[in-house]
C-alpha cells in the first residue's frame, strides 16, 4: 500500500445503480481513502434521441472530467456504467496527468457498451459476467472478479451460522425470507394467501421484511393470524441481514440490492418476475442459469418456485466486491504510472501493426507498375492486395502522429520521475515510430502513383468461360433427329457430306 490513502475520482451518472454505488462509496470511505465524486447527469439511456444527447452531453463531459483530473489529479478514477466510463477514458487519453480508469460492471448480464468504454480495469461480480465481457471483446487480462457489490452488514453476517442464527431468533423450522417491502398491499396479501394453500409450507418459517412500509405490515399482521402460516415480522433494525442470513431462500423482486443481499448471505433468489422491475425476466434467467435463483412468474407460482428450490444444494456467500474493489483501487493507485504505460503500450501496439499493414499493402501496390528489373516469376503468385484508401492512410497517420505525441508526453514524464530505464525503452520506442511514420509516408506517394498508372492502363477482359462437355453422342443421329424437326428439303446433301467426311476418317 502507499504511505498514504489513495485520491479516488468517483464519476456517475444517471444510469449508475445506486443500490452499486454506495456500498463501494462506503467501503472506499471506511478504507479512509480521499474521494471526490462527480455526477455527469443523464448520458446514459437508449434509443436514438438518447445517443444524440449522450454525444452532446458527452463532449461536455469529456472536457469537464479532463479539466478536473489535470487541475486535482486523482490517483485512480472509477466508474459505474459504460457511458461515464467512456468519458473518463476520453478525458484520461487527453490529460497531462491521467490517472487509471476502474470500471466497476454491476450487472449480471454486462452489455456490448462496456467493450467500447476503454477501461484500464473492469471489474465484475462473478466468472460468468467477465466471460460476458471476454465475449464482447474486452481482454480477458483486464478483467478481475471481486464478488456481489452490497452492504457490508450483509458480508459480515454470511459468517454466522444458520444454525446458531435459527437457535437465536426461534425458528424451528427451515426458513425463507420474504421482502414484501415496496410491494403494496394486495401484491402482499396475495403471497400470503398462496403461501398459507401450499403444502411445502408446512415445513417453513416465513420472515416477512417490510422494512419501512407500514401498509404491507399492516396487512400481514392482519392476514398471517387467520391463514394460519408460521411467521415472522422485521423491518429495519441492527439485525436486518443476520435475519435474511438466517433464510436459505430470498423471495423478492429481482432489483440490483436484493439480488447482492442474497448472493452476499448464500440464499437462493426466488425471483418475483412482474412489471416493476426493467429486464426482470432476463435476470431471473440469469440467477437461473448460475444456480443461483428460480424465476416465479406472479403471486401463483411462489410457492412452486420455493418447493424446487429447496431440493437445490446449499449455496456458498459471494464474496464481499465492495471491499475487494477498494482493494484493487488501492493496488492500481499504487502502480498507477504502470498501469496507464500498460494501456500506452497496447494502444500504440496495435498502432504499430496497422502501419506494418498499410505500408506492406501500399508497397505490393506500387510494385504492380514499377518498372522491370530482375527476373520475375509471373505464374503461381497471388494477386497484389488492394492499396489501402487514402482517407485510410490519412486516418492511420493522424493515429500515429497521436501516439507520437502520447510518446512523446511519456518520455518528458519518465525524464521528471528520473526514470531512466523508462525513459531510454520509450526513446526507442519513439525512433521505431519515426520509421515507420517515414516508411508509411514513402509507401503511401508510391501506392497514389501506382493508383493513378493503373487507372491509364487498359482493362483485361476476362478469359471465355469454356462451354461445358455434354455427353457424346451419334452424329448421324444428330442430324437424322434435326432433320426430323425441321423437315428441311436439302437432308440427302447433308447425309452425302456426312458420309464422306466419314470415309476420310477411315
Amino acid at each position: 500500500m502507499t504511505a498514504s490513502a489513495p485520491h479516488v475520482l468517483v464519476v456517475t451518472t444517471s444510469s449508475s445503480e445506486a443500490a452499486v454505488v454506495v456500498p463501494v462509496l462506503a467501503a472506499c470511505e471506511a478504507a479512509g481513502m480521499r474521494v471526490r465524486a462527480i455526477d455527469l447527469g443523464p448520458i446514459g439511456g437508449g434509443g436514438g434521441f438518447d445517443r444524440v444527447r449522450r454525444v452532446l452531453l458527452g463532449e461536455s463531459a469529456e472536457r469537464r472530467l479532463r479539466k478536473e483530473i489535470d487541475t486535482n489529479p486523482p490517483d485512480v478514477a472509477l466508474a459505474f456504467d459504460p457511458y461515464a466510463t467512456a468519458a473518463l477514458t476520453v478525458a484520461r487519453d487527453h490529460a497531462t496527468n491521467p490517472a487509471p480508469v476502474v470500471a466497476v460492471v454491476g450487472e449480471l448480464e454486462p452489455g456490448k457498451a462496456w467493450s467500447e468504454a476503454d477501461a484500464d480495469r473492469l471489474l465484475t461480480v462473478d466468472d460468468e459476467a467477465a466471460v460476458l465481457l471476454e465475449e464482447h471483446g474486452v481482454e480477458g487480462d483486464r478483467i478481475l472478479v471481486v464478488g456481489a457489490l452490497g452492504e457490508r452488514a450483509f458480508a459480515e453476517a454470511a459468517s454466522d451460522a444458520r444454525a446458531a442464527l435459527a437457535q437465536r431468533f426461534g425458528l424451528a423450522t427451515r426458513a425463507v425470507v420474504i421482502e414484501v417491502a415496496g410491494m403494496g398491499a394486495e401484491l402482499t396479501g396475495q403471497i400470503a394467501l398462496q403461501l398459507s394453500l401450499a403444502d411445502v409450507s408446512d415445513g417453513l418459517t416465513f420472515l416477512f421484511d417490510a422494512a419501512g412500509d407500514v401498509e404491507a405490515a399492516a396487512v400481514l399482521r392482519r392476514q398471517v393470524p387467520v391463514l394460519g402460516l408460521r411467521a415472522k415480522l422485521f423491518g429495519a433494525s441492527a439485525d436486518t441481514a443476520r435475519t435474511w442470513r438466517a433464510g436459505e431462500l430470498v423471495v423478492a423482486r429481482p432489483r440490483p440490492r436484493a439480488v447482492a443481499r442474497a448472493m452476499l448471505i448464500g440464499a437462493r433468489l426466488i425471483a418475483l418476475v412482474d412489471d416493476e422491475v426493467d429486464n426482470a425476466g432476463k435476470i431471473a434467467a440469469s440467477l437461473e442459469a448460475r444456480g443461483r435463483g428460480v424465476a416465479a412468474q406472479g403471486a401463483l407460482l411462489v410457492p412452486s418456485a420455493i418447493e424446487a428450490a429447496l431440493r437445490a444444494p446449499a449455496l456458498t456467500p459471494s464474496h464481499d466486491g465492495a471491499d475487494q474493489v477498494v482493494e484493487v483501487l488501492w493496488a492500481v493507485a499504487t502502480d498507477r504510472r504502470a498501469v496507464i504505460e500498460e494501456h500506452r503500450a497496447e494502444a500504440r501496439a496495435a498502432t504499430h501493426e496497422k502501419l506494418r499493414t498499410a505500408t506492406t499493402a501500399a508497397s505490393a501496390a506500387a510494385r504492380t507498375v514499377a518498372v522491370p528489373g530482375d527476373l520475375e516469376d509471373l505464374g503461381g503468385a497471388p494477386p497484389p492486395p488492394a492499396p489501402p484508401a487514402v482517407a485510410q492512410l490519412d486516418a492511420l497517420r493522424a493515429e500515429a502522429a497521436a501516439r507520437k505525441a502520447e510518446l512523446v508526453r511519456s518520455v518528458d514524464g519518465a525524464r521528471r520521475a528520473a526514470d531512466q530505464p523508462t525513459m531510454h525503452r520509450l526513446l526507442a520506442e519513439l525512433a521505431t515510430l519515426d520509421r515507420e511514420l517515414a516508411d508509411l509516408d514513402a509507401a503511401a506517394i508510391a501506392a497514389r502513383a501506382a493508383a493513378a498508372t493503373a487507372d491509364r492502363m487498359p482493362r483485361s477482359s476476362p478469359p471465355p468461360r469454356a462451354r461445358p462437355a455434354g455427353p457424346s453422342r451419334d452424329p448421324l443421329a444428330d442430324l437424322k433427329a434435326r432433320a426430323g424437326r425441321s423437315k428441311a428439303p436439302s437432308l440427302e446433301d447433308e447425309l452425302a457430306a456426312l458420309k464422306r467426311k466419314m470415309a476420310e476418317k477411315k
